[in-house]
């Protein structure tokens, strides 16, 4: 019980951080080019598809610890949103420089 709590705490301090790495990166790129400014937010896709076709593959070997497999989900969905983030402040940041 406690091991699944916290895992579940560290998979939401680690969204956290990967979310303020993603913004972060880039802002300090948003003058670069497109390939350079979108690099973090590339990379946190992949890594949330690898964390949730990781997920579809060993969850149900996991189906006993319900705490871990709702940490597995979370940082899944929590490296998606980082990267949507990520994407967002370059992307708005293109947009207003294109007018």
């Amino acid at each position: 019980m406690l091991i699944g709590l916290g895992v579940m705490i560290v998979s939401f301090i680690l969204v956290g951080v990967l979310a303020i790495w993603g913004v972060k990166y880039t802002r300090r790129h948003i003058h670069e080019d497109r390939k350079k400014k979108f690099a973090a937010a590339k990379n946190l896709l992949l890594l949330g598809i690898v964390v949730a076709v990781g997920y579809i593959i060993f969850a149900k070997k996991f189906s006993h610890n319900i705490d871990l497999v709702m940490s597995w989900i979370l940082l899944a969905s929590g490296c998606f949103f980082a990267s949507g983030l990520a994407f967002f402040i370059g992307y708005y940041h293109e947009k207003e420089n294109s007018k």
